[in-house]
Formats: C-alpha cells, structure tokens, sequence
C-alpha cells in the first residue's frame, strides 16, 4: 500500500483540528497517542507541531529512536513541491545551509567517536566526589569545633554538589549510559538522593529550553519575574507557555528589576531552595510525573540525612548553601530575541559566546554553552574534549603595526567584530512570529516583523 502525501499546508491544516503532525526528514509523524508518554514532556513536542523537527530530533534523541521507534507513528510523505515551504522566513537558503552545516557536523562528531562514553573519566569524577563527600563528613563528625574546619567541610559539600550535578545532567540526557531506564537511576541517585533537586522537575524544564533555547515566551530558564528580567520583553506582561499564564510585571516586579545588578547574587544564595520547592511542587502536581514515587522518596532521604549532617554544627550560623553557577552561564550565554519560526540550528549558535576558547576555559563542557546547545547529548565528561584535527601550522609572516585607531587584520580582529556585530543584532531583534502552532495566547502573535536577522 502506498504512503500518503501531504502538502505543508494540509499538515499545517490538520494540526490546526488537533492533530499531532510532525515533520522528521520528509516524513509525517502523528503523535496524538504518545504524546503523553514521550520522556522529555509533552511541551517538547508541541513546540514542534506542523514543522520540520528534523534537527531537534537527531540532536536529542539517539540512532534507535529514529530507526525502531518512531516508525510506529509514520502516517505519510512530505509533498515534493512543498518542501520550500517547510522552513518559514526569513532567508530560507541560508538557513538550509546551515542545516546542512550542521548535519556534516554531527557526522564528524559520531565519526571521531564523541559520542561514546568514556567511563573511565565517569570513575574518576565518582572518586573525586567520594573523596570530597568523605571529607565533609569527616570534619563535621569527628573533625575539630573549629571555624575553618566547617568552612573547608562546606566547601567539600559545594564542589560535591557541583561536579555531581553535571554527571545528573548527562544522565538527564541520557548520555551516560544510552539507556534510559539505567540513566534515570544514576540521574535519580545524584539528583534526589545527593541533592535533593527533583530530576523529573529538571528534565522537563531543560529539554524545552534546549529546543527554544532562551526565547522569553517560551524558556522557562530565563523566566525569573519578579526578581530578574534578562530583556525588556518581560516588561509587556508576557505569556509563558511554560507556566501557562501571564508573567505579570507588577510593582515589585518594577522595584527587585531595577536593582537587579545589586540584587543578583544576594538573591542567588536563597536559590537552592527554590529549586527545592520547584522540585516538590512539580512531583506534587505534574500529571507527567514517571518516577514520581522514587523521587519523593529520594527528596525525603535527603533532607533526612543533611538535616542530621547539619545538627552536628555547633552554630546555625555557619550552615549555609552554596548555589551552582548555572544562573550565570544562562545569563552570560543568553540572547532571547531570535524568532522560534528559525530552524533549530540557526537558533543554536546564537547565544553570543564563541565557541572556540582555551583549554583552561574549559568545565564539564560549560565553557562551551554553543557546542552543547548543538550536541546536548554529547557526554560533557571529561571537561577537556578530544582535539578535533586541525590544519598544518602557516609560516609566521610580518606585518606592519596597525595605525592608530584601525582594528588589526586577520584573526586577532575576527572575535570583535563578531561580538561587535552579535551585540547589534542582540540590540536591534529579530523577524518572525514569536510563538510555535498552537501556543498562541488568545489567538494573536504579541511580536510585529521587524528586521531580518543576520548570521554572524
């Protein structure tokens, strides 16, 4: 029996009467029954309705998902003549270029073999974090009643809680063990157990914002009213269609955003636990909640034993949390004004941090924010990637000393004039409908087209 063919505008139409359509390398996916089932929550995949997902799904999912699973919910072709309208505006052969780009990209990455795990940099990390754990405990149970003794613990529990952190990310991915039943019980143990962060809360939440990375209406990572605003769109009352409801700029809102350069890292020290209320509140209320029980019972554990840990402390006054940096690379890294109507990789790089920097710059792959909005399940573990080739050094040739006031030529100029021109593109926006199909807010697109972007 042959396969259907469907035009874009059929797909678009059909999504529109509730269908689930997808599009995956020329293929129509309908999703209506899996939806609620898909690991990553079902914002993931709405972000995604009537559109081409080919990118986003070779870069979140591994081989076997593409070949053996989604087969299953294969209902038809893409219209040959309507595949120059799968990708909307603007500038459409750019952006097939950069898809294109893209996919020799992955292909060079799974040739060099990044993709695979290396486990012995797993065991060491897991030596070091035993190391560190065994550390504090020692100096809070049996170490002397001293000041330094509980600073040197508390910065053991920090670098365990850190380290630990980026290997629950991997699990999250499912990058450890490419198993998710097994990346889950890692992600579980280091997240619930060690920290008392929900996994469940943490997947739901990161994998929309790897697909819409650091879009104002639709990241919940840079969604922080009332305390930050990271542009001035959070000043209009915006929508999340994380949140499902209008993040209100009140009058507090106005007073803690307009000290947020002083504010910031005094209201970070009380962040940790708002990730714990997060955590709870999503196991309590979220009905895509897998490991509900586990994760309950894993948050109980932890308070229980950390609680116990801290009675030993003499003085509440030396208790305190130390917060992790991932607030400051989000915010580092942002820039929220690109249209979601672009494809996923000409979304990626946009964040205006190159991605090229020295080795010592690099941790656990967070040096890099643009490679690992690329590849997010390229293992972060070690820190220090495998060199990838590169060309035969060129003879040094001699120039004369640029005039006064005139950028040097050549490679020392390009990084300036590239975040000289990503700090205009950030000031001035992007083109483009701001919402996905379906995620409109009362039927009307809050953006008006301005400018088309330009690729950097």
């Amino acid at each position: 029996m042959a396969a259907s063919s469907f035009t874009m505008d059929e797909v678009r139409s059909r999504v529109k009467n509730g269908e689930i359509l997808i599009v995956c390398d020329q293929r129509i996916y309908k999703l209506n029954k899996w939806i609620k089932h898909h690991p990553g929550g079902e914002l993931a995949v709405r972000h995604m309705l009537g559109r081409d997902a080919t990118d986003v799904v070779r870069a979140m999912h591994p081989e076997w998902v593409l070949t053996k699973t989604m087969k299953h919910f294969y209902v038809g072709d893409l219209a040959q003549d309507s595949l120059a309208t799968v990708h909307p505006n603007p500038e459409l052969k750019e952006q097939q270029h950069i898809s294109d780009a893209y996919k020799r990209l992955e292909a060079k990455i799974r040739a060099l073999g990044l993709y695979e795990t290396n486990y012995t940099c797993y065991a060491w990390e897991a030596g070091r974090c035993s190391i560190a754990f065994a550390l504090m405990l020692g100096l809070i149970l049996w170490g002397p009643q001293t000041t330094w003794s509980y600073v040197i613990a508390a910065l053991a529990n920090a670098f365990v809680w850190h380290q630990s952190a980026f290997c629950a990310h991997d699990a999250g991915h499912n990058e450890i063990t490419q198993n998710m039943t097994y990346d889950s019980i890692i992600g579980i143990l280091l997240g619930n157990y060690l920290a008392g962060l929900s996994i469940g809360w943490w997947k739901k939440s990161h994998n929309v914002h790897h697909i819409i990375t650091n879009h104002p209406e639709h990241d919940p990572d840079i969604q922080h009213l009332p305390f930050f605003a990271v542009t001035t769109k959070f000043f209009n009352n915006l929508f999340s269609s994380y949140h499902n409801k209008v993040l209100v700029f009140d009058r507090p809102s106005r007073f803690f955003v307009s000290l947020q350069h002083y504010l910031y890292y005094p209201i970070l020290c009380f962040g940790r636990f708002n990730l714990y209320v997060q955590g709870l509140i999503f196991l309590a209320t979220d009905d895509h909640a897998p490991l509900r029980k586990w994760e309950f019972l894993g948050m109980a554990f932890f308070f229980t034993w950390y609680s116990y840990l801290m009675s030993f402390i003499p003085t509440w006054g030396l208790v305190f949390h130390v917060h992790h940096d991932f607030p400051r690379i989000h915010h580092d890294a942002s820039r929220p004004n690109h249209p979601v109507a672009l494809r996923y990789v000409h979304r990626r790089p946009r964040p205006r941090r190159m991605l090229r920097l020295p080795a010592a710059a690099h941790h656990h792959g967070r040096g890099l924010p643009s490679l690992v909005r690329l590849v997010p399940r390229r293992p972060t573990v070690p820190g220090h990637p495998p060199p990838l080739p590169t060309r035969p050094p060129t003879q040094p040739t001699h120039r004369a000393a640029p005039r006064r006031g005139v950028l040097p030529r050549g490679r020392a100029g390009v990084p300036q004039l590239r975040l000289r021109q990503g700090e205009r593109d950030r000031d001035r926006g992007d083109a483009g409908c701001c919402q996905p199909s379906g995620l409109h807010h009362e039927g009307r697109c809050p953006r008006s087209a301005s400018a088309s972007p330009r690729r950097v």
